[in-house]
């Protein structure tokens, strides 16, 4: 059972925000497209704290009104989905994702949440009701617009299909 907390992201201690940096990086940076990429700092981050009362879990939430096939949509732009090796292999971070995904559609009223990954993430997601979906997806950069590479995955809240076209996350990918 895990607790989990919500916080704005500026409003973490500095500590805190560093171990969360170290762990994304650790996990990601191997990755090219992660360590070219100018990303988005996030709003929130939700935290999940085990029985224990060590960190087991963690991700960042970015609000942003995107364009969905040209029109403006809120969306929960879910980034560094991270279990710290301790806690890893019980399904910690899909209990973290399923019991707070529901502030994303009530208090911070987003119309779907919206995550950019690998390849090899997808089953993850899709077991949590993600749907990979095969849209352009546009995001700025110091050099200008480009278009993400790799994957591109959905959630909406009562589970309907989704399948745009083209997604502008009118602003740096998270």
């Amino acid at each position: 059972m895990l607790t989990i907390e919500q916080v704005r992201h500026q409003d973490l201690p500095h500590a805190r925000r560093e171990q969360l940096r170290l762990l994304a990086s650790e996990a990601f940076d191997q990755f090219a497209i992660v360590r070219e990429t100018r990303w988005a700092a996030p709003d929130w981050t939700f935290l999940g704290k085990a029985d224990d009362g060590g960190l087991a879990c963690f991700y960042h939430l970015v609000e942003r009104a995107v364009r969905i096939d040209g029109q403006p949509v809120a969306v929960a732009g879910l980034n560094n989905l991270i279990t710290t090796r301790a806690y890893r292999g019980r399904g910690l971070a899909s209990e973290l994702l399923a019991a707070s995904e529901r502030a994303w559609f009530s208090s911070l009223d987003a119309r779907c949440g919206l995550l950019l990954c690998a390849e090899a993430l997808v089953p993850f997601y899709q077991r949590l009701g993600w749907q990979r979906v095969r849209s352009e997806v546009r995001f700025e950069q110091p050099a200008g617009v480009r278009t993400w590479t790799a994957e591109c995955m959905m959630l909406d809240p009562t589970r309907a299909a989704i399948d745009p076209t083209v997604i502008d996350l009118c602003g740096l990918p998270w």
